[in-house]
């Protein structure tokens, strides 16, 4: 083997070293990566299980809301809602006139 070839073989180990080199550091990065999407993935269903029992929270409390309402504050609502009706309608007559 020739000068010349021995350093042409040095070049292409040199280089077939750094290529495994960069290779290894590339499965640590994609290893790391995939461990991070895997807890991204479990906090994100977490935080979904969370917003549903929340939101099922929330329709239950509307719900006991409805029920909760007196006699008398329905009576009140609908007096406010009549009286809202009848300056509506008088509204309406004066624009008319």
């Amino acid at each position: 083997m020739t000068e010349n070839d021995r350093i042409t073989l040095m070049h292409f180990e040199q280089k077939l070293h750094l290529l495994l080199h960069n290779y290894k550091k590339l499965q640590e990065r994609n290893s790391e990566l995939e461990s991070l999407i895997e807890q991204r993935e479990n906090s994100l269903k977490e935080l979904q299980l969370r917003c549903d029992s929340l939101e099922k929270n929330y329709n239950n409390l509307k719900q006991a809301k409805v029920i909760t309402l007196s006699d008398s504050e329905i009576g009140q609502t609908r007096e406010r809602l009549s009286k809202l009706v009848r300056e509506i309608d008088r509204c309406i007559e004066s624009l008319k006139k």
